[in-house]
């Protein structure tokens, strides 16, 4: 079956239903992981009142068992019923939130079923108002006709700010940056921070056409101005390591790889940092004209976080980032 037609089978059975958050769909779609991607992007479900089915149809593609959701709010969601009681009511609570995509989406070939790639930001709309909010960033993985990982990262800095008196708005709070204990990748090696020719990397993006996206500091533009920022910052990080969270893939024009970064303690401890997933796309001439770098800075707030990359070597400070800062 199309993913067209699949999903006007689903929208037909499921359209203005109340949704049953103890479903359990238990065989799969029908749908490869092109399909399911073409299903999940399908603009019927852009339509008023439609977010909840597209919500459902998401939980339905989880797998029963062994699936995993990650938002940078909430943290890690084990299993389709799990994933599914937190997605749908918390959806339901920011519909006014739009996700915008800023790029093309990606699908990789990483040999066990496909892995996708999705950018996008969030845009708060308040009356006539459309306020933007963080850059995110989604990789699926698909395996055997289920969604078996789902990643979403993103600031979550912005959600932590009360809106201004004027905005009429209320936010409820929101849990501390989540505690997820993640594995690095066995299979692929990590990035030492200090072993790495920072120069030689920016060498790689277009002299003039290319822009580089970071949550703390903004957009960094043009190929010197990348290699003056890179060369400066990541000389400053102390002794820093980047372990992968799974595989580089990489389809001829855009890359991705997701990590978590740890400060490596003088007695040998790494503690946890930050957690992130990279972006990078080419040119036709093979040269990078975009990167982007998300992850979530509300860790980079902690006490006890910010006292290990200390002790780990790390001298950025404010002034640093002032230096570079600019409008994302």
């Amino acid at each position: 079956m199309s993913p067209e037609k699949f999903v006007e089978s689903y929208l037909e059975a499921n359209d203005g239903r109340e949704q049953d958050l103890d479903r359990v769909a238990t065989e799969p779609a029908g749908l490869d992981a092109a399909g399911m991607l073409a299903a999940l992007g399908d603009p019927r479900y852009t339509e008023p009142g439609r977010q909840p089915t597209a919500l459902q149809m998401m939980s339905d593609f989880m797998a029963p068992t062994g699936s995993v959701y990650y938002d940078a709010i909430y943290g890690a969601f084990d299993g389709q019923v799990a994933i599914r009681n937190w997605l749908i009511p918390t959806m339901a609570t920011i519909d006014f939130i739009e996700f915008v995509p800023t790029g093309e989406p990606a699908l990789f070939d990483d040999g066990l079923g496909g892995t996708s790639l999705d950018e996008w930001q969030m845009v708060a709309v308040i009356g006539d108002d459309r306020m933007p909010l963080s850059r995110g960033v989604s990789v699926r993985r698909y395996r055997d006709g289920w969604i078996t990982w789902a990643c979403d990262v993103y600031d979550t800095g912005p959600f932590r700010v009360p809106p201004p008196p004027e905005a009429g708005i209320e936010a409820a709070p929101i849990p501390d940056w989540p505690r997820t204990v993640w594995r690095a990748d066995p299979d692929v090696a990590e990035t030492i921070a200090a072993e790495v020719d920072f120069s030689a990397d920016a060498d790689r993006f277009h002299p003039t056409d290319s822009v580089y996206h970071d949550p703390i500091f903004g957009e960094i533009r043009g190929r010197e101005a990348i290699r003056t920022w890179l060369v400066d910052i990541m000389g400053k990080v102390g002794n820093m390591v980047f372990e992968p969270l799974g595989p580089e893939l990489d389809d001829g024009s855009t890359t991705v790889q997701e990590w978590q970064q740890m400060a490596v303690q003088p007695d040998g401890r790494r503690v946890f940092v930050t957690r992130g997933t990279s972006v990078r796309r080419r040119g036709d001439d093979g040269l990078f004209t975009y990167a982007a770098d998300y992850f979530d800075t509300a860790s980079l707030m902690d006490p006890d976080i910010q006292a290990a990359a200390i002790a780990a070597g790390s001298t950025i400070d404010a002034d640093d980032i002032a230096r570079y800062r600019t409008i994302a």
